[in-house]
């Protein structure tokens, strides 16, 4: 681009003005940029604009409708160009190719926030499906099923338990009245014994007034054949007396015998038919001791799987409310998660819309430039 200043030189023009009469505008004048330089500020529109050049290196713009030029002025002039000019212009251009490049680095910058916005949605896109599979109703729903399966299971093992417990009490009660049968027994063998005994002091006393009797029969029979002076005939008296008393003492010790022998039958048929029972309930007994730590073995193993089931479902409790928890947490963190990303779209279209508000600003401040640099080029 050729310099359109290169007719003036600081020797020969000390300035150069161009003015008219200004309906309304503004005077032109520098305003730093957002970098800390310094550009030409802008012009109210509807007007034509003028500029105004000192010799210090500063411009201003004016508005007016008409212009009036002196002819003087149109006389072309053989000028040197004006340093102080020149670095002004050179010092415009690099801030331009600074702007532009900070420009393209904010772009680069919006990019790189697009690209990182566009992972981030993704990644919350995935974390959303995969959290969909087990998602809260879902692990409620497997919670729920779990407790009820236990809850169904504690109840089988309470009725079993309720049946154990039923049979035990049957077997106390039926060793109970073994108990007590083997009680009765052993009163009846302790009656038979009694009996025994009174069957063996009636015996003894029945032989001792056998032997009495005998003696007395022995005594009278001395005392008759002492008494043979008085010539009586007694011998058939004392046979006819000793016939009577050897027969009341044979009656009475056939007696004797036959109730010994039938107390005797009679005792030895209760203590067999008890013998026989005794033994029976011994059996039973045993038996029922037998099925009696069968039971306490089963009801302990019972109580240890209660237990165990009750721990369990404790677990599994509190499994299912870290579980929810967890959830819960990463649901919240989700949740952040996206706001963040909701936040950082948010800044990163603010920050969008500034640099093309910026760009557009740059855009206008380049075409005015442009503008201006035409306009002193025609002239």
């Amino acid at each position: 681009m050729t310099n359109p200043c290169k007719a003036f030189t600081s020797g020969s023009l000390s300035s150069w003005e161009v003015s008219g009469k200004m309906s309304r505008g503004k005077a032109a004048g520098t305003s730093p940029d957002r970098q800390g330089h310094s550009s030409p500020t802008r012009v109210a529109s509807g007007s034509y604009d003028s500029l105004s050049l000192h010799g210090g290196g500063r411009y201003r713009r004016s508005s007016y409708p008409s212009v009036s030029i002196d002819g003087r002025l149109l006389v072309p002039l053989h000028l040197d160009i004006d340093p102080d000019f020149q670095a002004i212009r050179q010092q415009e251009k690099e801030d331009i190719k600074l702007l532009n490049n900070q420009f393209v680095s904010l772009i680069g910058k919006v990019q790189c926030l697009e690209q990182q916005n566009k992972i981030l949605t993704t990644r919350w896109n995935f974390l959303k499906d995969q959290d969909n599979s087990h998602s809260e109703s879902d692990i409620k729903d497997i919670y729920d099923q779990y407790m009820s399966k236990m809850n169904q299971e504690m109840k089988a093992l309470s009725y079993e338990r309720e049946n154990l417990e039923l049979e035990l009490t049957k077997v106390l009660d039926t060793m109970d009245n073994f108990r007590s049968n083997s009680l009765h027994r052993t009163e009846l063998e302790v009656k038979l014994h009694g009996l025994q005994d009174l069957m063996d002091l009636k015996k003894t006393i029945y032989e001792q007034e056998l032997e009495e009797l005998l003696t007395e029969i022995k005594d009278i029979s001395v005392v008759l054949g002492i008494d043979n002076t008085c010539k009586l005939d007694l011998s058939k008296i004392v046979e006819e007396v000793r016939a009577q008393y050897e027969a009341l003492a044979l009656q009475s010790w056939e007696e004797a015998e036959a109730l010994t022998r039938r107390k005797l039958n009679e005792g030895n048929t209760q203590s067999a038919t008890y013998g026989g029972h005794l033994l029976d309930s011994r059996r039973e007994i045993a038996d029922m001791n037998i099925q009696i730590q069968k039971l306490r073995s089963c009801i302990v193993s019972q109580k240890s799987q209660c237990l165990y089931l009750e721990e369990n479902i404790r677990e599994a409790g509190e499994h299912g409310e870290t579980a929810l928890k967890d959830a819960k947490a990463k649901l919240v963190r989700l949740e952040e998660a996206l706001q963040k990303s909701k936040e950082n779209m948010a800044h990163l279209v603010k920050d969008y819309q500034e640099l093309m508000n910026i760009k557009l600003a740059l855009d206008v401040e380049i075409l005015t430039y442009r503008k201006l640099m035409e306009g002193e080029e025609s002239r």
